[in-house]
């Protein structure tokens, strides 16, 4: 089975850990198999793609800051569609994996998976894995993180997104698999519980004596706890069981190894923390922190001791439990976690409850009381619990069971949300139907441009419905005329002013299509828009809106690109993820939902429509590429009167109060944790840098397009950049060349 697998970790840059060891596993266990194999990994170190090859797996190393994601999105959203472009690269060059994994940790296959449930190729025939590790961000709920601060809320979400959009979950054990559906995810998701791959690596009696001898080592303990200074890992635990032992007479002796972190309760270094607590035992040479040692030095300290400690207080499947059973260690574990499920208390290690010290003490008196025989007998037994449970071929033979049996599964029907109701949407009788409705006040030139960047579409047979709300300006309807007249499926409607939310309404109750697509006079779109939004809305029967990211622009060119992300319940009430102007939406939802509010006047209309749909079950997908132009200018009525928003938000709340009530508590703790909504735009970023951004030139990736199309696209592009050519066109429009050459190709 060929397989890709995308990684932030990997050996040698990095060495110990769940997610390296794991690896290391998968390398060693897929050329044993002699599976063709990439690894995909991040190195910021590199400077152009470095590659290297063990048989028959190549791992490629890539500096995903060489790509431009950073400029608009924070680290692990940019390092995840940096991969996402990776992906693309390895498969367009001629590798086709059967399936692609993804650890679940920070998100890293989000843009992957949202690419290719948008349709996009090369990703739509791609089959992806997720792989738990344990989500960083359920991780800090652990380790008591305020998991509601900008960008972690959001890390969470991307994380979410992964499990319910990936083809198959793989979880190594029970335990995390329960953790997962009643903590993590707020929607049920199948998962199948195999095994983490661990095999003990051969090592000559030789060399492992030679370097026995040569070791450094002086200073042993009994006992040792090797792991992060942090609090979901049970250090505090453990050390309240071992006080109680030394309290009692004990005089085995505790080493933690592991790097420092906070603790939560004061905000200082957990080590100082613990080690005011515990200064007695320090003191007396019973305890020490030893800080981080090299793995392995690791191993070599743990084949000296009495047993490995491991309190964690929630674990997945720990690989520091695995490799010292397999290399004939005692264990003592809590029995909170995954290692539960393997160890056998008394027969092939340890189990105790973390939260009580009398059971941590009853522990170390057992394991002090051994003689050889038992030890041994113990030993016997962990080598043979890991052998059989974790074998290569155990492991992977069952993984190639499960991923076969997934590969029959029908197509999916549905976009996966990860929060909030969904509906159901009747199949579309005409797939390519689109009606683009436009409400137009005094802004006849740009309309122009408008209705150009529609003539350029991929998509055939677009409608445009252009509604003139009671325009004054003489030029403007004097266009709005040539234009009714030079295109026989533009037609303008006109009524007297009444502001932009009713004219937009109107438009869609005349339209005809089952579609329609909201575009403003000023606004563009690019040419693959409507026609990748219709495919989208074609296959999933819940969605019933699209959009893409925003690119702002102004008569000196791009002010920014602004990413834009599938609307959730409660983000999209607190700040808007969507380009809500310029969405591309079911008619029927638009009506019964999405119709925007004259109450609003031109302040938050759109966004309070599509906060309207989403709390009404009529759900959005973002493509993530810049699809849609959104024309900022200086004399735009926003602007100017910016100070409106706190009015009308507070407008929009209460609107939707009763279907809001739900998620209060969820937003103000967001609200506490990163300050009023005005503040921030991008949910990526922290709120310090969410600011936004100064005006920068960029470039960016386009969706995938033909050849036809691209050359269309760059065409448009350069005759509507500020510049001589632009100013000639417009020009000869006014001077009425346009009207001619209409007459010349006819």
């Amino acid at each position: 089975m060929k397989t890709l697998l995308l990684t932030f970790e990997c050996p040698p840059d990095v060495t110990g850990g769940g997610l390296c060891t794991y690896v290391q596993e998968y390398i060693a266990a897929k050329i044993e198999r002699r599976e063709p194999t990439v690894i995909l990994t991040a190195d910021f170190n590199v400077q152009d793609e470095v590659c290297t090859y063990f048989g028959c797996v190549k791992v490629v190393r890539f500096n995903p800051s060489a790509g431009d994601s950073f400029k608009y999105m924070g680290h692990w959203a940019a390092m995840s569609y940096e991969f996402s472009n990776q992906v693309k690269k390895i498969i367009t060059d001629g590798f086709q994996p059967d399936w692609l994994e993804v650890c679940d940790g920070f998100g890293l296959g989000y843009f992957t998976l949202q690419r290719k449930l948008c349709l996009e190729a090369p990703f739509t025939d791609l089959k992806v894995l997720v792989t738990a590790h344990t989500p960083v961000t359920m991780i800090d709920e652990w380790d008591k993180k305020n998991i509601y601060e900008l960008p972690t809320y959001f890390t969470k979400y991307m994380e979410q997104f992964c499990f319910m959009a990936a083809d198959k979950v793989i979880s190594p054990s029970n335990f995390l698999k329960k953790k997962l559906l009643t903590e993590f995810l707020e929607k049920e998701v199948p998962i199948d519980v195999i095994p983490n791959p661990y095999e003990k690596p051969f090592v000559s009696s030789k060399t492992g004596t030679d370097a026995a001898e040569s070791s450094p080592l002086h200073d042993i303990p009994d006992y040792a706890i090797a792991s992060r200074v942090c609090y979901w890992k049970g250090i505090d635990h453990a050390l309240a069981g071992f006080d109680l032992y030394w309290s009692n007479g004990g005089q085995s002796s505790l080493y933690v190894y592991g790097s420092d972190t906070h603790y939560f309760k004061n905000n200082r270094s957990f080590k100082e923390t613990l080690s005011t607590k515990y200064q007695q035992w320090i003191e007396k040479g019973l305890l020490k922190f030893a800080g981080l040692k090299e793995h392995s030095e690791i191993l070599l300290i743990k084949k000296q001791l009495k047993a490995l400690f491991h309190p964690s207080l929630c674990e997945n499947y720990p690989y520091s439990v695995i490799e010292h059973m397999a290399d004939g260690g005692i264990v003592a574990a809590s029995l909170s976690g995954g290692q539960a499920e393997f160890i056998s208390d008394t027969e092939n290690g340890f189990l105790f409850d973390p939260h009580s010290p009398q059971s941590i003490q009853n522990t170390i008196l057992k394991i002090d009381a051994l003689n050889d025989a038992e030890r041994h007998a113990i030993a016997q037994n962990a080598m043979s619990t890991i052998e059989k449970t974790c074998s290569y071929a155990s492991v992977m033979t069952q993984k190639e069971l499960v991923l076969t049996a997934a590969e029959q599964q029908p197509v999916r029907a549905t976009f996966p949300f990860t929060s909030g109701k969904e509906l159901t949407h009747p199949a579309a009788q005409t797939s390519a139907a689109l009606t683009v409705i436009i409400p137009h006040y005094n802004l006849g030139t740009l309309l122009v441009e408008a209705i150009e960047s529609i003539k350029f579409s991929s998509l055939p047979n677009i409608k445009i419905l252009v509604v003139d709300d009671g325009s004054t300006d003489k030029e403007s309807i004097i266009i709005l005329k040539t234009l009714e007249a030079r295109y026989a499926d533009l037609k303008v409607l006109y009524k007297k002013n009444s502001g932009v939310a009713e004219t937009r309404n109107i438009g869609v109750q005349h339209a005809t299509t089952e579609y329609i697509a909201l575009l403003d006079a000023d606004d563009l779109v690019c040419a693959s828009y409507y026609e990748a939004a219709l495919k989208i809305l074609n296959r999933y029967s819940n969605v019933g809106f699209v959009g893409a990211w925003n690119e702002d622009f102004n008569q000196t060119g791009r002010l920014r690109l602004w990413p834009t992300f599938n609307p959730e319940i409660p983000l999209q009430m607190i700040m808007n993820t969507a380009n809500c102007q310029g969405l591309v939406v079911r008619r029927d939802a638009y009506l019964a939902h999405g119709q925007h509010d004259p109450e609003l006047g031109m302040f938050l209309d759109d966004w309070e429509a599509t906060i309207s749909m989403v709390l009404n079950g009529v759900r959005g997908v973002m493509i993530p590429h810049p699809l849609f132009k959104y024309r900022i200018r200086e004399d735009s009525i926003f602007r100017d009167k910016f100070r409106m928003f706190n009015l009308n938000y507070n407008y929009i709340i209460d609107k939707h109060q009763d279907k809001l009530s739900g998620t209060y508590g969820e937003i103000i703790k967001f609200l506490n944790a990163n300050g009023p909504n005005t503040q921030y735009h991008n949910p990526t970023f922290p709120p310090e840098r969410n600011t936004h951004p100064e005006p920068a030139q960029t470039a960016a990736p386009h969706h995938a397009e033909g050849r036809l199309v691209q050359l269309a696209h760059k065409y448009y592009d350069r005759v509507n950049q500020p510049g001589a050519i632009r100013d000639l066109r417009i020009g000869l429009r006014k001077l009425g060349a346009g009207q001619l050459m209409s007459r010349l190709k006819k």
